[in-house]
């Protein structure tokens, strides 16, 4: 009887040996990362990158059906629309005229929605800007490897927010700095400041209103490309010439500034305007990443203005110019001038800053 026994393990043992081995691995929690995506319509966004618990790489991808809020499935994301892209990135050191940025720009037939096969992201192309009816929908997807694959449904929420032409994703001010003689260091007068797209004057820069920064778009034309005009004054509204409106000095070289950002800059007058074949506005960053990508510095000449001292003092109180007034009677001061917008919208835009408590120097 034992040996019986004992051959009948020894057969299942060479049975289980026999079997090959369970290859890789394929979670039964593979989630996104993002319960809901925001995406603004018109507008290129990336979502995060999904959990794969422990998953065996490579993995692989792909959208199965989106339906409405409803349960409805809807093809609406997967219309495609001509639409203007960027194939590389801009770049202002080498991007210098209209021919070489073009060169980067194709218009093709695209979806709202893509994935990336291998790294499970969502991308959202400008044509979301076509996308009619609900704003929420749920993805569903299918992920694979060499385990299996697995049917993910209402894998993560789109959530269709309104087109933002102009978007503030960083601190932007106008200020007027006064110069201490003794030592040349500067000191602040006044700053008005818009902190970001939550700020409460956001609506009255935009509806052109804010008593020192507006942003207000003036002609649909160009169609596809954008132009940006900037217009620099004094209190009263009274344009600088460009010729007093440089970059802002940093060592040896300079702040990034719009003029990086164009391909043809058209200076008279009373403003400078900057054009690029395709929004969004600016394109390239010589300092920064992230959202600080958007700062853009300039400075005035010292020579620009001349304090309104009878305003400040009306507001504020007697204040002592002493220190910043130098042998000729003159209150030595200088504008800062810190731009924080991205214009997503092709046309022609007029970016105005005015800056406090000054007047035209005649």
């Amino acid at each position: 009887m034992k040996n019986i026994l004992y051959t009948f393990l020894a057969v299942a043992l060479i049975i289980v040996a026999c079997q090959p081995p369970e290859v890789g691995y394929l979670s039964d929690n593979i989630h996104a990362t993002q319960d809901t995506i925001f995406v603004p319509r018109g507008v290129f966004s990336t979502s995060a990158t999904p959990a794969i618990e422990g998953s065996t790489y490579p993995m692989h991808w792909e959208i199965t059906s989106i339906t409405d809020a409803d349960g409805n499935p809807t093809n609406a994301f997967f219309d495609e629309y001509e639409i203007l892209t960027w194939k590389e990135a801009f770049n202002g050191d080498t991007d210098t005229t209209l021919a070489l940025a073009n060169a980067k720009l194709e218009l093709t037939k695209q979806p709202s929605i893509l994935m990336n096969s291998v790294s499970g992201e969502f991308a959202f192309t400008q044509a979301t800007k076509y996308i009619e009816g609900q704003d929420t929908y749920k993805v569903n997807v299918n992920a694979s490897n060499v385990r299996g694959e697995k049917q993910l449904d209402d894998f993560t929420v789109i959530k269709l927010e309104p087109f933002q032409p102009v978007e503030f994703p960083t601190e932007m001010r106008s200020r007027l700095n006064l110069v201490r003689q003794s030592n040349n260091g500067l000191n602040a007068l006044y700053t008005s400041v818009i902190t970001n797209g939550f700020d409460d004057e956001v609506p009255s820069v935009l509806d052109g209103t804010h008593p020192y920064i507006t942003i207000t778009k003036v002609s649909e034309e160009p169609s596809l490309a954008v132009n940006v005009k900037m217009i620099i004054t004094d209190s009263y509204d009274n344009p600088l010439h460009p010729d007093k409106i440089p970059f802002y000095p940093s060592g040896s070289s300079y702040l990034q500034n719009y003029h990086d950002n164009s391909v043809e800059t058209i200076s008279d007058a009373t403003s400078t305007t900057f054009s690029l074949p395709a929004p969004p506005f600016p394109q390239y960053a010589r300092n920064y990443g992230g959202n600080s990508s958007y700062l853009m510095y300039y400075i005035t000449t010292r020579d620009a203005f001349t304090v309104d001292t009878e305003a400040y003092e009306a507001d504020y109180g007697a204040f002592d110019w002493t220190p910043y007034t130098n042998a000729n009677g003159e209150i030595v001061n200088q504008a800062y001038i810190r731009w924080g917008i991205k214009i997503n919208d092709s046309g022609t835009w007029e970016i105005k800053m005015r800056i406090p408590y000054t007047k035209l120097k005649v």
